[in-house]
């Protein structure tokens, strides 16, 4: 027998240990509850993993759509401007900022 196998029943035997500890410590139904949660979990793990693989083969055999080839765009170069020319544009307002009137509420002066 290999290290590994020898590794696996020891864990194993571990396991039950341990379950016998502290399922003689639990009461009836808590035994039962949690013997219900396993069977559930053992009947919910095939048939989890047995819609997986009918889903994953059948999506397998679609054909993926064809990729479109990438699309290149050539934009040609614009004529630098002259030495004529503002740098920015001109702007319709003026740069400071308009002082706006503001009312307090529920202040008595």
């Amino acid at each position: 027998m290999k290290i590994g196998g020898i590794v696996a029943v020891g864990f194993v035997s571990l396991g039950i240990a341990v379950a016998i500890i502290v399922g003689s410590r639990l009461s009836s139904e808590t035994v039962a509850a949690l013997a219900g949660a396993a069977c559930g979990a053992g009947l919910a793990a095939p048939l989890g993993i047995a819609i997986g693989m009918v889903v994953g083969s059948s999506r397998s055999r679609s054909a993926a759509p064809p990729v479109p080839p990438p699309q290149v765009v050539v934009i040609p170069p614009q004529n630098p401007p002259s030495s004529h020319a503002p740098l920015y544009p001109p702007t319709l307002e003026p740069l400071a900022p308009r002082s706006r009137p503001f009312t307090i509420i529920g202040e008595d002066d």
